[in-house]
């Protein structure tokens, strides 16, 4: 399997995710990171955005995915 082809499994698998989570933001902010020269970067960036901002945070889990949120934006300049 490429890197190419483990992807856009990935990519298919979080869409899978229950939506409006934690780990949907996580998952996507990888993703993002990942995706870094593909077209669907920002796409992605831009949902876990829009996801984490209607979640509540204060668990470990919020911390950690706003986290990866965070170094998401920085790498792609989102």
């Amino acid at each position: 399997m490429t890197g190419e082809d483990s992807l856009g499994r990935a990519v298919a698998t979080a869409g899978k995710l229950k939506p409006g989570t934690w780990e949907a933001v996580e998952s996507l902010a990888v993703l993002a990171i990942a995706s870094a020269d593909r077209p669907e970067a920002a796409e992605l960036l831009q949902t876990a955005s829009r996801t984490a901002a209607k979640l509540k945070p204060g668990t470990w889990e919020a911390v950690r995915a706003l986290a990866w949120l965070a170094r998401a934006q920085d790498e792609l300049g989102g």
